[in-house]
């Protein structure tokens, strides 16, 4: 059964801007994504950050033309009031995270993927590195 992943946005800038070491391992987990093999999901507000963040090191254009192209294979989910609501009261020390859990939650993913494990200690969902995640696939 394809399993749905909800993407940190540490991975997808992590390709984007081939931060080493851990571009390699971001790039095999968007291909199991691209490839069908799990269905990826971000948020509405990663986009946005992910926007923010590239436009500041490279131009709004490419920034744009960089997130249509993983918009092709990873799908865009919502974050509700209830979901900032449970986040404000979670004992999550990050907000956005927090957030970010709870619109993972709400969607139904069976994993969050993410290099910041530790800021995810309070969720109910299996959240994996991506080495970790990528071992599911060998």
């Amino acid at each position: 059964m394809i399993k749905k992943v909800f993407i940190d946005s540490d991975v997808i800038l992590d390709v984007a801007t081939g931060r080493t070491p851990f571009v390699k391992d971001s790039q095999r987990v968007l291909s199991i994504i691209e490839t069908g093999k799990a269905t990826g999901l971000i948020s509405a507000n990663s986009v946005t950050n992910i926007y923010y963040i590239l436009s500041k090191i490279s131009t709004p254009e490419k920034s744009v033309l960089f997130i249509k192209n993983i918009l092709k294979f990873i799908s865009v989910i919502s974050i509700d009031h209830d979901g900032v609501l449970k986040a404000i009261d979670s004992k999550f020390t990050d907000f956005e995270d927090g957030v970010q859990n709870y619109c993972a939650l709400k969607n139904q993913c069976d994993f969050i993927v993410t290099r910041n494990i530790k800021d995810y200690k309070f969720s109910e969902l299996t959240v994996l590195e991506p080495k970790e995640f990528l071992l599911l696939f060998n």
